[in-house]
C-alpha cells in the first residue's frame, strides 16, 4: 500500500464528518436546543462534505490499486 494524497483526503474528510457530528451534538447538549435551523444548517454541510469526500477518496484509492495491479 502506497501512501498518496488520496489516504490524506479520505482521513480529512473523515475528521470532517466527525466533526460535524461532534459540533451538532456539542451545540445541542451545551445550549439545550436540538431543533435550530443555523445548527442543522452548519452540521449538514459539515456531514455531507464528510461523506462525500470519504467515499470519492476511497473509489480513487481503489482506481489507484486497479492500475497499479
Amino acid at each position: 500500500m502506497k501512501f498518496t494524497g488520496n489516504y490524506v483526503m479520505q482521513y480529512l474528510s473523515f475528521a470532517l464528518l466527525l466533526g460535524g457530528v461532534a459540533f451538532y451534538v456539542g451545540w445541542s447538549i451545551a445550549y439545550g436546543d436540538w431543533n435550530d435551523i443555523g445548527l442543522y444548517s452548519v452540521s449538514v454541510i459539515l456531514i455531507l462534505f464528510g461523506i462525500l469526500g470519504v467515499v470519492l477518496s476511497h473509489f480513487k484509492i481503489k482506481q489507484e490499486e486497479l492500475e497499479i495491479s
